[in-house]
């Protein structure tokens, strides 16, 4: 599966420095996002998706952060009232500097997920927490 994501990545840098034609930086109009868009999502994360749920999710938060806007300063990376921007530079100190400024949850809706996604996920691990509570003590009483 690495290898998918590493060849993914290779078609993206390919695709993106023929639409720069040998340019160091490339006009965010003219780079391919359909293409990026769709590598993404198939050959990258797409192929360990087993449930179209799943698969609708991911396309809905690639199509929304990957387009020309996404170039713009103060561009947010979902919509919602909270969601982070992205970082002003792109060196690897800032890029890490901004990942640490993050914080340490991150809202069900950063990802397109309902905001009730997090009461969904707490409820069902008390529920496994409690199943796994009552088989101690049944298997305890059993004995």
């Amino acid at each position: 599966m690495e290898a998918d994501a590493t060849h993914g990545l290779d078609v993206i840098d390919a695709l993106v420095q023929e639409a720069a034609g040998g340019k160091a930086i490339a006009d965010p109009d003219k780079l391919p996002w359909d293409a990026t868009r769709a590598t993404l999502c198939k050959s990258i994360f797409g192929g360990r998706i087993t449930k179209p749920v799943d698969q609708e999710t991911l396309d809905a938060l690639v199509n929304s952060v990957f387009v020309p806007d996404c170039f713009n300063v103060n561009f947010k990376l979902v919509d919602a009232k909270d969601a982070p921007c992205l970082p002003d530079g792109s060196s690897k100190e800032e890029c890490f500097s901004w990942i640490e400024s993050l914080s340490s949850s991150t809202p069900p809706t950063w990802i397109g997920l309902d905001g009730s996604a997090e009461a969904a996920r707490a409820k069902m691990i008390s529920e496994s927490v409690t199943s796994k509570v009552d088989q101690v003590f049944s298997s305890e009483a059993d004995q």
